[in-house]
């Protein structure tokens, strides 16, 4: 078996490290360079047609060592349809309605030749769906290419999980081409990773799009027994170029933008705004596509229904994650002001108020359901007799209304999740609390108890209180993290490490117009020496004043002590002088 495989994926890999630059001198030669433009984001001009080199590493392994059928031709004719799709457009920039249609009579091409949806016997429902999902993931890393190493890297990832997971079900014939794939892909991505020294273009990703699709279509529909895994499992896969298609769909469409043309508000271009390097935002949405890949390899060991729960909690952390990336400034101001006036502030602004609203409730409607099924499979250790099955669907819709009439009456869906406290996760408990007393007096009053289990209630409030909690804190989470990449300022030390310090700490986070960086606390409690606020240390006391500045190159120090004597206020400005070191009082940077 390793000679199987480890021989194709070498020869593709060598082939992609050989090729691509030669391609790359032959690009530069002819004059095929992408110039830095306003709607894209490369920033120096960049070779193309880095798709050549993918396609030509891919189809020559795929021909010696893929057992040939009608379905391995019917790839591999359609695969090379698709690619001089993508060359023709590379080259002479076809309109987008005309590449869709290319588009769909290469996947209607796959269907003839027995790729498709098999699983759905009416032919009627199976074709549509199987041209819509070979459109739909070949736009979707169309889309997805755009910044250094993303498309390539989520190709390659993408393709090892298949890899992985086709041959764990025994699916040798699909296991090899997208180990071909990653081979390809990863041997490009030595040229094509921040800073690229070539792009795939339009050739490459289309390509790539269709092969996934394809090994996924091809690799998903066999081994599953459960219909609801069948058709969850190629989404898990693909979920990163997936996520960033609806997500750039959702907000062009909301802020009247084409679709279709390009443009740097991506989901990674919006955490780059945010302050994380190119390389870390890239980096970032691999582990992402490593989660949901793991997920669907995890389903093969467990039941459908833990599979299911995992993959909605973890869909309900990417949603929130799309929420907070949608409130970074990524079009004009005077862009925004023309569609205000033409559309109104209720698209702008309502409907991203109020709907946030309706969203809310559909992700505690799902969380509720998930907290008491996921309490039932932990206390039966993973196995739901018919007798528990019957128990949930009766009790679920009443304790829905009555954890629902809880969370209303306890302002659950008032707050500003980005700005949760310990109030608001107080808060949390008692609604939560209080919501699972009054299910389970419920249970009681009606049923007597008869068939359920104690334990299940006591386990329901416990889940349920980390899921709704969690999904509030998510918001801040993702805000702290980003705050935290973004700050590149001037190197600040705050003298007084009690609430005054820890709000000008929080204040230098969440306004980033002040531009510091806050890199450690002075205090005169040596007690507090070595512990942190938000993850910044208390460094020293006054007397270490003179070595830190130097030690931490401070370029300003901000006295955070309100009550603060005269004599050590003289102190701290002299040992600042002696450094040329900026010394501030707080009040002297909080905003009028």
């Amino acid at each position: 078996m390793l000679k199987t495989y480890l021989i194709p994926f070498l020869l593709s890999f060598s082939l992609s490290i050989i090729l691509t630059p030669i391609v790359r001198k032959i690009a530069i030669l002819k004059g095929h360079i992408a110039e830095p433009r306003e709607d894209r984001w490369n920033k120096n001009p960049t070779a193309l047609f880095g798709g050549i080199a993918i396609f030509l590493s891919f189809i020559i392994p795929y021909a010696l060592f893929v057992k040939f059928d009608i379905q391995a031709l019917g790839i591999m004719l359609a695969g090379c349809f698709i690619f001089g799709v993508g060359i023709f457009d590379d080259v002479f920039h076809i309109k987008p309605y005309t590449k869709l249609l290319a588009q769909i009579v290469v996947a209607a091409l796959l269907v003839n030749f027995g790729i498709k949806i098999n699983i759905i016997p009416y032919h009627l429902i199976s074709i549509p769906l199987t041209i819509l999902w070979i459109v739909g993931i070949v736009n979707s890393f169309n889309l997805l290419d755009n910044m250094d190493g993303l498309s390539g890297g989520i190709g390659a990832i993408v393709g090892i999980v298949l890899f992985v997971f086709s041959i764990l079900n025994g699916n040798l014939e699909v296991g090899l081409p997208a180990l071909i794939l990653a081979g390809s892909l990863l041997g490009f991505l030595r040229y094509n990773f921040n800073p690229a020294k070539i792009f795939m273009g339009d050739s490459g990703s289309m390509f790539i799009g269709f092969m996934l699709g394809a090994i996924a279509l091809q690799g998903t529909w066999k081994e599953s027994a459960h219909l609801m895994m069948v058709l969850l499992i190629p989404l898990l896969i693909l979920a990163v170029p997936i996520f960033d298609t609806m997500f750039v769909t959702l907000m062009r469409s909301i802020n009247s933008r084409k679709v279709f043309q390009g443009g740097k508000d991506h989901i990674s271009h919006r955490m780059v705004v945010l302050g994380l390097s190119e390389r870390k935002t890239v980096t970032a949405l691999y582990f992402i596509s490593l989660v949901f890949g793991s997920i669907s390899i995890l389903s093969m060991f467990v039941s459908p229904t833990v599979t299911i729960i995992l993959m909605l909690l973890t869909v309900i952390s990417l949603v929130y994650f799309g929420l907070f990336l949608s409130k970074v400034k990524v079009y004009g101001e005077g862009e925004i002001g023309a569609l205000k006036k033409k559309n109104g502030n209720v698209v702008l602004n309502n409907m991203l108020l109020y709907k946030r609203r309706i969203l809310e409730v559909g992700v505690d409607f799902i969380l509720i359901c998930l907290a008491y099924i996921a309490a039932n499979l932990l206390r039966y250790e993973g196995v739901l007799s018919i007798d528990s099955q019957n128990l949930i669907v009766r009790s679920l819709p009443l304790i829905l209304i009555i954890k629902f009439l809880v969370f209303f009456k306890f302002g659950l869906y008032r707050g500003i999740w980005r700005y949760v406290s310990v109030s608001d996760l107080v808060n949390i408990f008692k609604a939560v609390s209080f919501a699972s007393i009054a299910s389970a007096l419920v249970v009681l009053f009606i049923w007597r108890f008869q068939g359920f289990s104690r334990a299940v209630f006591i386990i329901d409030w416990l889940l349920l209180f980390l899921f709704v909690s969690g999904s509030r804190v998510l918001e801040r989470v993702y805000k702290e993290i980003f705050d935290q990449a973004s700050l590149n300022g001037k190197k600040v030390l705050i003298y007084g490490a009690g609430d005054a310090g820890e709000f000008i700490l929080r204040e230098m986070r969440n306004n980033r117009v002040l531009h510091y960086d806050p890199v450690g606390f002075l205090d005169d409690d040596e007690d507090k020496i070595g512990r942190r606020i938000h993850g910044v240390a208390v460094l020293g006391t006054k007397k270490d004043i003179g070595k830190i500045l130097k030690t931490r190159e401070i370029d300003e120090l901000i006295i955070a002590i309100p009550g603060i004597s005269k004599h050590i206020m003289e102190e701290v400005i002299a040992a600042c002088n002696s450094l040329d070191v900026k010394c501030k009082k707080i009040s002297d940077i909080l905003p009028k």
